[in-house]
């Protein structure tokens, strides 16, 4: 498992970007990362940008949920793609008091009318090597389960919120 701040982007090619924006909501933390400067723009094997130089990264992190939510919009503030890590827990750094996510290996993405889930064979992978539990592999696939249905019927909380409100 690994631990996340909401402050970064763990992406490759992100050199430089401005943390603009960071809320506390009633269930959820927000942070948004306007990107400064790239090494290269990040194009999905569709062909489409997800990730060039004043684009954003929204990353959303429910407080009573097991996943985080990260949208990636263009420069015209066009939501391109939502990507899903699903987590064991979610919750504020004792520490650094910056809001982080245990990221529990599976993930599942939306790009257009595109839905994918990824890294199956990483959390079988943990598993396989004792990095988790069965408990959490059985709650990483009931929350994948969970995103593909809420993502078909386009009831999920957190892709249905107004969040260009954030973008600046």
């Amino acid at each position: 498992m690994r631990k996340k701040l909401i402050s970064k982007t763990y992406l490759k090619g992100v050199n430089e970007y401005e943390l603009k924006i960071y809320f506390n909501l009633e269930d959820c933390y927000i942070s948004v990362k306007k990107i400064l400067d790239i090494t290269e723009p990040f194009i999905l094997s569709s062909g489409l940008c997800v990730i060039d130089k004043n684009y954003y990264i929204m990353e959303v992190i429910p407080k009573n949920e097991n996943y985080s939510m990260r949208v990636f919009f263009n420069n015209k503030k066009e939501r391109l793609e939502y990507y899903f890590d699903v987590s064991l827990e979610n919750g504020l750094d004792e520490e650094s008091k910056i809001p982080y996510y245990d990221d529990l290996y599976l993930d599942v993405t939306k790009t257009r009318d595109n839905v994918e889930v990824l890294d199956e064979d990483e959390l079988k992978e943990a598993l396989d090597n004792n990095k988790i539990s069965m408990v959490d592999f059985e709650l990483a696939n009931k929350v994948k389960d969970t995103l593909l249905e809420q993502i078909n019927n386009k009831s999920n909380k957190y892709m249905n919120m107004d969040l260009e409100q954030y973008l600046w």
